[in-house]
């Protein structure tokens, strides 16, 4: 999957694996799906991370999926507070992307 992985966790069915990066030099956070099929990465969304969130204050995304794997939640402080967030991927892994 790549240098830079943070939590990574399988959906429902092994077909999936959800997955977060630390933040870069840029300190963007990076939320992608990785199908196990055929390696295929299909990015989710990029957050950046505040520079007052750092060291032990720094928030990871901790994506983690519901219990159908169709929506995800992820930590995150890319609005200036340290928010919850839920994303619909549901298209994406019903219908999944040549």
């Amino acid at each position: 999957m790549g240098p830079g992985d943070g939590h990574c966790t399988y959906l429902p069915g092994n077909q999936w694996i959800l997955c977060d990066t630390y933040p870069d030099r840029d300190r963007m956070q990076h939320l992608y799906l990785f199908r196990t099929a055929d390696g295929k990465r299909i990015p989710l969304g990029k957050f950046h991370l505040p520079p007052e969130y750092a060291g032990e204050w720094r928030c990871d995304l901790h994506p983690r999926f519901s219990r159908d794997g169709r929506f995800v939640t992820i930590d995150s402080a890319h609005e200036h507070g340290r928010q919850i967030y839920l994303l619909d991927i549901s298209r994406i892994v019903e219908s999944p992307p040549a």
